[in-house]
């Protein structure tokens, strides 16, 4: 049964959620000073910005996951994502070149990849997800790019993912076992 979460416009945060919180904003902020301080050198190396760095936004936005779902829900979609998109631009230019009209040479891909989004999704949850749904619409921003620069965005997607994601999850981990060595020790010192 699916849980229902409550509408709150204020709320107090259970115990220990803040600090995993500043984690994760200390860690993203980190990265992107890393960008800053690299910039120049960063344009020079084959990667995509935004295919980067929000693969952490849509990893913390799946709070249902657990940290190793999320990290492959994100890295396996995405790139799902990402190929479909440039599958759609490949297929709809294919069907013009043969004469096939512009509104019918969309709307046939178009209506296989977002048919597959969804309707493949309970069968196939880690290919076929909001992830890969978000990398799919982001990726069409500039449909000519979607080919074009399919490898960069791919290879963004995985960079962001293991810098990111797989960092910041092994530190929330470690915050995590932390806590409950501390809860432990406090119940163990209760006993005696």
């Amino acid at each position: 049964m699916e849980k229902k979460h409550e509408l709150k416009f204020f709320a107090k945060p259970a115990k220990g959620k803040m600090k995993g919180l500043v984690i994760v904003f200390v860690w993203i902020m980190l990265w992107n000073l890393i960008y800053q301080i690299a910039h120049g050198a960063w344009h020079e190396l084959p990667i995509a910005n935004w295919a980067f760095f929000i693969s952490v936004t849509i990893f913390f936005m799946q709070e249902e996951l657990t940290y190793k779902a999320r990290f492959w829900h994100t890295l396996v979609g995405g790139a799902v994502g990402l190929l479909l998109a440039a599958g759609l631009v490949w297929v709809n230019i294919y069907l013009k070149t043969r004469g096939v009209p512009s509104l019918v040479s969309i709307m046939i891909p178009l209506t296989i990849c977002i048919a597959a989004l969804i309707l493949l999704h309970p069968y196939l949850p880690v290919f076929f997800n909001n992830v890969g749904f978000c990398y799919f619409i982001i990726s069409l921003i500039d449909a000519k790019s979607a080919i074009d620069k399919l490898p960069i965005y791919l290879f963004s997607l995985l960079l962001g993912s293991i810098c990111l994601n797989l960092g910041c999850s092994g530190l929330l981990a470690l915050y995590k076992k932390s806590m409950m060595k501390k809860a432990s020790a406090k119940i163990s010192s209760e006993k005696e």
